[in-house]
């Protein structure tokens, strides 16, 4: 069974929930960490299982409860160099172990293989995310002005996807 939920959307914050019953995700955290941890519970998902953030792009309705998240929870933030570049100074101090750099298209979490994929958006190095889980495949590609070619081979079958 996957699990998926867009906790927030919109220009005020956005947060996206992707889980299975082993591995359970945030594609970004745009409100506060108190809203989150909140939004998490109502959707029963205890706060401190989540296993990864996962930043899109760095823009503050993206990130803003990122790095408090992540240093309540003992969260990692991953985010590709330039991103992280971008947003650094916005979190916080963040534990070593808690920052990944995304240097792979795609890469492991858990029982979920991750795909991440350029879109075009005014930002340094944003991403779209593709989830592969109990034979299910689930996209999240926001904040797009318009659809590429690999945006759209890569949502392309997708028994959900949040565009």
């Amino acid at each position: 069974m996957v699990k998926f939920c867009s906790l927030y959307s919109g220009s005020s914050g956005n947060s996206i929930y992707f889980g299975t019953e082993q591995t359970h995700i945030l594609v970004d955290a745009g409100v506060s960490g108190a809203r989150i941890t909140k939004a998490l519970q109502e959707i029963d998902v205890k706060p401190e299982n989540i296993k990864a953030i996962l930043i899109t792009h760095e823009h503050s309705d993206h990130t803003i409860g990122a790095g408090i998240f992540s240093r309540k929870y003992g969260v990692p933030i991953y985010a590709r160099e330039k991103t992280w570049k971008a947003m650094r100074k916005d979190l916080g101090k963040l534990a070593e172990e808690n920052i990944v750099i995304i240097n792979k298209e795609n890469f492991a979490l858990g029982d979920v293989e991750v795909c991440n994929y350029s879109i075009p958006h005014d930002a340094a190095d944003p991403v779209a995310y593709t989830f592969y889980a109990n034979n299910k495949k689930v996209s999240i590609a926001t904040d797009i002005g318009f659809v590429t070619e690999d945006i759209y081979k890569n949502v392309l079958g997708s028994d959900i996807a949040l565009i």
